[in-house]
């Protein structure tokens, strides 16, 4: 029975090739091997460099050329490929592009199909073959869609770290343009790091995906996970196996400690927000508390027999009302910080925490194929070992014979090729881990700038609101009170009539600290914009602090207070002439090249 020009038919691979006859081997380095057959192959020379042997002895005998027994040519072997281009020719093959620029953010449906499946809209330039075209305008995939395509690519591809789909949605709520800013950012960011992946690139099932219809995609081709479900949860508890690739081997607990840090932080920065919300709405209750405080301090007015028009008691019963209103606005300013929280650091964690966990399954993945591989080198050599006993006897059935060799090759094809597996997966999760690190290190430092940029921001716009009262406090107390605390650069006006004068002119000395030389209370001397040092300076609660009830009459002292706090944001938006007059539309050059090169945070 004959099988052809198979490697189980050596000696050293088939237990039942029957043993040739052993021929004495000459200690000899130039005498020659003989075969069964009786043919003389060329002499095995050790030392080729040199014709003759100098180290012979006389007995030994020196093949002699003749024009019938030359020996053969050596000829050059072609240079063998690398391990990378054998393992992984995507990447040395002709780089594919895949370029995509997401457009648009719909929510349609119910509520809970608006927050959970948007649907986004994007466009695709490609040059990849299995494309029927080379550009897609306005395709429309829901996140379902998204799903789909995620899971098969994860199941499909243990080699490549896949990139997680981003969250749907965000704190700052749905129907939301901050919200719809974020998700079109995190959507185009996924597209980029998807087209980055030759691997991914080459799959037959991204032209199904981007090709297919609105809302009807579904992976044709299969995928099959090493294990899943209790039979996974079972190994993950056992200790890994041994792997002598260290850049790996340390790399799974780094994400995985990773992973349970993000998660933390998540939950502690949701206490803080809870915290800060409830801070917010009790700041609000002791801002109409104040307010509340007017209305007493004015019965109490009426029902005294001093002169109602005292001017003293305006001053205070203005004071109460308008820092109700400025508590009020703070604890405004605090629940939009907490929301901020939630919608910067803690939404750019749970990207983190979702890719995290991704890369570790993953790389648990590879655990799971390097024990199968031991199981199958465990069963082949288990194979040997039959075909070995089945040898040994006299009396064999050749059914048993072929069953037995069958097995053996079976196992020996699957060993080599999870071996082949196990190399292209090691090599490629090399390459891919140095540029998830870079991926990680750029989502973080981006979250907490956004996140450190937006409190920084509504912070100051908080110190703006509280010194709108200074001119109230000093009204009220005529030693100006503390608010002039670390300000004696500032000149005090000693002339009431003049400071009176000055007031009703619009020329205060209540200035905002948030100017275009910068902090004031920081002491900075970075520059600001005209209009940058503007947009601090003016609020949106500007109008709810400096507006009246519409059941109360104006008060002259109100439009006083006004008409200072627009004044004292006016002096920064305006030039003073040679003539000492204030007139806004003159600029200067130095505010005019400092209003072009806008300074950033």
């Amino acid at each position: 029975m004959s099988f052809g020009n198979d490697i189980f038919d050596d000696m050293d691979n088939n237990p039942f090739a029957e043993p040739s006859e052993e021929t004495p081997v000459l200690e000899q380095e130039t005498t020659t091997d003989t075969v069964e057959s009786g043919t003389a192959e060329p002499p095995n020379n050790t030392n080729d460099n040199n014709d003759t042997n100098i180290n012979s002895t006389p007995n030994e005998t020196t093949p002699v050329t003749t024009p019938g027994n030359e020996p053969p040519v050596r000829k050059e072997e072609p240079p063998q490929p690398d391990l990378e281009t054998t393992l992984l020719p995507e990447r040395k093959e002709p780089k594919l592009s895949l370029k995509v620029r997401v457009t648009k953010i719909e929510r349609a449906g119910t509520t809970s199909n608006q927050q959970e499946n948007p649907s986004i809209i994007f466009d695709v330039s490609t040059n990849i073959p299995t494309f029927r075209r080379k550009l897609y305008r306005n395709i429309k995939k829901t996140y379902e869609e998204f799903n789909n395509f995620f899971k098969y690519l994860n199941g499909s591809l243990p080699e490549s770290f896949i990139p997680s789909i981003p969250p749907p949605y965000t704190n700052y709520g749905i129907e939301n343009h901050e919200d719809f800013a974020k998700l079109l950012k995190n959507f185009q960011e996924w597209f980029n790091r998807i087209a980055m992946d030759q691997l991914i690139l080459r799959k037959e099932e991204l032209a199904f995906f981007i090709e297919s219809d609105h809302s009807t995609y579904i992976p044709i081709s299969k995928y099959k996970l090493p294990a899943t479900g209790l039979k996974r949860k079972t190994l993950k508890q056992l200790s890994p196996p041994y792997d002598e690739v260290i850049e790996l081997s340390e790399f799974r607990p780094y994400v995985k400690s990773l992973h349970w840090i993000s998660k933390d932080l998540q939950s502690k920065i949701v206490k803080s927000s809870r915290s800060r919300k409830s801070l917010g709405t009790n700041e609000s209750n002791f801002g109409h508390g104040f307010m509340a405080l007017k209305d007493l301090n004015q019965i109490k007015q009426n029902s005294n027999s001093v002169n109602k028009t005292n001017t003293a008691s305006n001053a205070e019963n203005q004071l109460y009302k308008r820092f109700g209103k400025v508590i009020n606005a703070v604890g405004n300013i605090d629940s939009i910080i907490a929301t901020l929280d939630m919608s910067t650091l803690y939404d750019g964690l749970e990207w983190i925490v979702k890719d995290t966990y991704v890369v570790k399954e993953a790389l648990t993945n590879r655990h799971l194929i390097m024990r199968e591989l031991l199981n199958a080198q465990s069963n082949t050599k288990n194979k040997q070992e039959t075909a070995k006993k089945f040898r040994s006897k006299r009396d064999i059935n050749p059914l048993k014979v072929d069953e037995s060799y069958r097995q053996l090759k079976e196992a020996s094809d699957y060993e080599k090729k999870l071996t082949f597996k196990l190399q292209r997966i090691t090599l490629n999760l090399k390459y891919e881990k140095e540029n998830w690190l870079n991926w990680y290190k750029k989502k973080l430092h981006q979250s907490i700038k956004e996140y450190t940029v937006q409190k920084i921001n509504y912070e100051r716009k908080k110190l703006t609101i509280l010194e709108k009262i200074r001119n109230d406090v000093r009204k009220a107390d005529p030693n100006g009170g503390l608010s002039r605390l670390g300000r004696e650069n500032l000149i005090i006006n000693d002339n009431k009539e003049a400071d009176d004068s000055n007031r009703n002119n619009g020329l205060t000395t209540s200035i905002s600290s948030q100017g275009v030389e910068g902090d004031s209370w920081a002491g900075e001397t970075r520059r600001r914009s005209i209009m940058e040092a503007d947009r601090l300076n003016r609020t949106e609660f500007d109008d709810s602090i400096n507006g009246t009830d519409q059941n109360e009459p104006d008060n002259e002292d109100d439009e006083d207070n006004i008409s200072g706090d627009l004044t004292a944001t006016a002096t920064t938006t305006t030039t003073t002439t040679p003539t000492g007059k204030m007139d806004e539309s003159l600029m200067n050059a130095r505010d005019a090249a400092t209003l072009l090169g806008t300074a950033t945070f």
